[in-house]
């Protein structure tokens, strides 16, 4: 299967389908979706993702990025806002650095230290049978996203090579969207795109001030790690 879903109004909606999980199972394909923004959606995505069906949309933005371009779905879908505000994050870093790559990783690790409600609301959604397909997202999908599917598919069994490189596909599928003002500005291209060091500095975080992954998952997010691996793999 296409891992890209074909979107005309998003550019980095794809499936986080068909990796290889615990137990020699693999990611459920059309299952969990992981996506930017979408507020541009037309009415032919709109068709496609009814024909899923998708049943729940997760929205990480904060509370203005989702007034301000309120999400289009079909109709029935359950919409969870859980918010990872991205001016909270980034003020926390009061101009610190004036490197962005530096600043991306700083944000990535207080994300993990400081959003976990926003994490943990998102596992036990996932819990539910019943909320599958589902779809996570942010603004671009490549940060407050990126870590949800990093969490994810660690739940799932998925290794770190593999983790890191779907994470990484979104510099590919976002150069669409972000090309022109990363090429017009270029010292903001990697607050518009991703680094390795960025999922690097989440992962750096979970394993040396949480105790490890499978630690962090089961006593910080309160994942049932069992229980998503029945639901979400195969």
């Amino acid at each position: 299967m296409d891992r890209l879903l074909p979107m005309q109004g998003a550019f980095n909606m794809r499936d986080l389908g068909g990796y290889k999980a615990a137990g020699g199972k693999h990611t459920k394909w059309r299952t969990l979706l992981r996506s930017d923004e979408l507020y541009e959606l037309t009415a032919a995505d709109l068709d496609y993702l009814a024909t899923l069906p998708l049943r729940t949309d997760i929205d990480f933005r904060g509370e203005s990025e989702q007034v301000s371009a309120p999400d289009k779905l079909p109709a029935g879908v359950n919409r969870y806002p859980l918010y990872i505000d991205a001016a909270n994050v980034s003020s926390f870093l009061d101009g610190g650095t004036n490197n962005f790559t530096s600043k991306m990783e700083l944000i990535y690790a207080h994300i993990i230290r400081h959003f976990q409600p926003a994490y943990q609301e998102f596992f036990r959604i996932l819990a539910q049978e019943q909320s599958a397909p589902l779809l996570f997202h942010c603004t671009a999908g490549k940060d407050r996203t990126g870590i949800a599917a990093a969490l994810l598919l660690s739940a799932l069994g998925v290794d770190r090579t593999t983790i890191m490189a779907d994470y990484l596909l979104s510099a590919q599928y976002l150069q669409q969207k972000y090309g022109a003002i990363a090429r017009a500005y270029p010292e903001l291209a990697p607050a518009l795109s991703v680094q390795k060091e960025f999922l690097k500095a989440a992962f750096r975080t979970i394993d040396e001030e949480f105790g490890g992954m499978d630690h962090y998952l089961t006593h910080y997010l309160q994942a049932d790690i069992e229980l998503l691996r029945t639901l979400y793999t195969e």
